[in-house]
């Protein structure tokens, strides 16, 4: 007999209010995608709702962002934590933005957090939150990568009421329009955010006034031990013991070194704990996160692979313990720079989470699990961020979301999705390039895939962008960019090889102005009037004038298993659709292709068996045949790109008697740290 069939609940009906809860949580999300003015919000889906109960504990996580589920519960339990009970009354708004109190990823994500009363009685919380154009601090589009303290980063408001009872409280909203740069857009977005948090008490004032106030109470405790059931059912068919796997964030804003993410996962009957205590102390850059941005990051690949199918509530979280140890980089305290710590230390975590979580899944007896392995995403949002006067002379930040135009990781059953995001924003998208056009002062030479960008495998990681804009209807402005996967690739598994990392570069002098004066449209680099200059991985304050051109490769997710296990008609039409280039599909895949693009089978045999035998010729080390070499030139040997560093290694093992590839690991000596 479960929990639930003790208390004399029904679990359909159980099931019929928790989707009836989701419902509204999403419909949060379409209510501000159709009231923001933001590109960020209304084309790139940078935004996450929530819905909690009294306690503040989570009945309800739609799933736009969900690294972003502990900083939303985060923020209702301080709100609880420091105002008076008596001074929570129906129709008051906070806002938070603060990654030290209210737990935000960063200050240029707002939130505003609304208490829901039935009658007098408070039954719930819900958050509407997003990323907007800027919060004020020394950087345009508030992430500093010059920060050395969160001080000289964007204003920050700590769980504030911006409505008291129904009423604006207009001292708050003046101190954040005197304190940004574009304060019409970013209060606009902040209406639409409250508008967003009306919507959930007008569908929750229906729902609780269908069920009854207790009713409802009980049918949400129902849902919420029936997730934690089904979760701890799917941890028992995972192997058993503890395990240990290592990333790397990279350039903390102005120091160019490696910080590591170390995770021991402990895996029990029904339970998984996962330590991140021995990561590295938190630095004078950009790039820690907070206690509760660890927990969503270390949450989000559970939630996509190992529970795809099950709900997200406090149940879920339940058999999940995240250790941290306070002034880590996985743990920051006051007054350590948090800019962009969630897309660099926090997309590592999820990305050592996912690795942890490929080898368990592989090893299940369960087909289900086995299916939803996933090798590591490229999980990194390479910001950009270019400050100009428009064409009124209105200086305006342009974060550009095409950043999140990362490719997936390859699946056990099928190609990683190309252009994908990050696997921590399943709804994740990027904004169309008119409209970004006609909010910003900037025009798009190109827009595509970026060839072998994706890590070659039985199945292919999914493939990232290639774009290029230059200033238009401007004299010029300064340009920030952030790439958070640089030099240390995202590995694959089983014998998937990682996908390429993601870098910019600038054409100073590349008169794209002047070829469009005489009637032509730039579509390479090659036919820019200058050459490119390879940026670093965090550059701030970059001088582009007019006729200048930023250039941004995005890189992909990991392979999945031997890459000449793939089928050659699949790397032909890889071919045909610009994912992988003839060369690459010969080295990478051993697929010869004749005159008309069709893989030539016969000479496609011999070269499988030729990469074969030449693996079976690699020394020897505990028994199986190993490759080593620098990380960038094994990868640019199959037309991939990685930015050097001495002392990243790719690895190649394979076995000695068949040539198979069984693994290729990304290893990090500690020289190159």
């Amino acid at each position: 007999m479960t929990a639930v069939s003790a208390t004399g609940l029904d679990p359909v009906d159980v099931e019929i209010l928790a989707k009836a809860l989701d419902n509204v949580a999403a419909e949060m999300g379409v209510v501000m995608m159709r009231a923001s003015g933001s590109p960020a919000i209304a084309e790139a889906v940078d935004f996450s709702t929530f819905i909690a109960d009294a306690q503040g504990d989570i009945i309800s996580y739609a799933g736009y962002i969900t690294m972003y589920l502990g900083a939303a519960r985060q923020a209702v339990r301080h709100i609880l934590g420091t105002y008076p009970r008596a001074e929570i009354r129906p129709g008051d708004m906070f806002l938070c933005n603060d990654p030290f109190t209210t737990g935000n990823a960063h200050a240029v994500d707002v939130g505003v957090v609304r208490p829901i009363f039935f009658g007098e009685k408070l039954i719930a919380w819900c958050w509407a939150e997003a990323h907007v154009n800027d919060f004020g601090g020394a950087a345009p589009g508030g992430m500093d990568p010059t920060a050395t303290e969160v001080y000289g980063e964007a204003l920050r408001l700590p769980g504030v009421k911006i409505v008291d009872q129904g009423r604006p409280v207009e001292d708050v909203w003046r101190i954040i329009e005197t304190n940004i740069r574009v304060p019409e857009l970013v209060l606009n977005d902040i209406r639409c955010f409250i508008a967003a948090c009306h919507r959930c008490d007008e569908r929750l004032q229906a729902l609780v006034g269908q069920y009854g106030a207790e009713t409802f109470r009980r049918y949400v405790e129902a849902a919420k031990d029936l997730a934690e059931q089904a979760v701890r059912r799917r941890i028992a068919d995972l192997p058993k013991g503890t395990f240990t796997a290592e990333e790397f964030a990279e350039h903390n804003g102005h120091a160019d070194e490696l910080y590591p993410i170390r995770c021991t996962l402990t895996v029990s009957e029904d339970a998984l704990r996962f330590d991140l205590t021995d990561s590295a102390p938190q630095t004078d850059g950009f790039i820690n996160v907070s206690a509760a941005t660890t927990l969503g990051a270390v949450v989000s690949p559970l939630l996509i692979t190992l529970l795809p199918d099950l709900p997200i509530n406090q149940g879920t979280l339940r058999p999940i313990e995240v250790v941290t140890q306070p002034g880590t980089i996985c743990d920051a305290r006051m007054p350590a720079p948090m800019g962009a710590g969630h897309i660099e230390t926090g997309f590592r975590i999820g990305k050592v989470v996912t690795r942890l979580l490929a080898d368990l899944q592989e090893g299940s007896e369960n087909a289900f699990v086995r299916e939803h392995v996933t090798a590591p995403w490229q999980d990194s949002w390479s910001a950009s961020f270019f400050y100009a006067p428009d064409e009124s002379g209105r200086l305006v930040p342009f974060p550009d979301m095409n950043g999140g135009g990362s490719g997936a990781g390859a699946q056990a059953i099928a190609d990683g999705m190309d252009v994908s995001g990050v696997l921590a924003q399943p709804q994740n998208s990027i904004p169309d390039i008119e409209i970004n056009e006609l909010a910003y002062p900037v025009l798009y030479l190109w827009r595509r895939l970026n060839p072998n960008s994706g890590g070659p495998g039985r199945t292919r990681g999914g493939a990232g962008i290639d774009l290029a804009f230059t200033p238009w209807y401007t004299p010029g402005g300064q340009e920030h960019v952030m790439a958070a996967c640089w030099q240390v690739p995202p590995c694959g598994v089983f014998g998937g090889y990682p996908g390429s990392t993601s870098g910019s570069a600038l054409v100073s002098g590349a008169r794209a102005d002047e070829a469009f004066g005489r009637g032509e449209v730039p579509r390479d680099i090659e036919e820019l009037a200058a050459a490119p200059k390879p940026l670093q991985g965090k550059q701030f304050g970059l001088s582009v004038g007019a006729g200048d051109v930023v250039v941004l490769r995005v890189g992909g997710g990991g392979g999945y298993g031997d890459p000449l296990e793939r089928g050659p008609e699949l790397v032909a039409a890889d071919v045909r659709a610009g994912v992988v280039t003839p060369g690459a599909a010969r080295v990478s895949y051993g697929v010869v292709l004749d005159s008309s693009g069709a893989p030539d089978l016969a000479a496609t045999s011999r070269e499988r068996e030729r990469i074969r035998a030449s693996r079976r010729e690699w020394p020897r080390e505990d028994g199986l045949a190993v490759r080593r070499g620098p990380a960038h030139e094994r990868l640019a040997e199959r037309g991939q790109w990685c930015q050097p560093r001495p002392g990243v290694e790719l690895v190649e093992f394979a076995d000695p008697n068949t040539g198979t590839l069984l693994r290729a690991d990304v290893v990090v000596h500690p020289d190159a740290r």
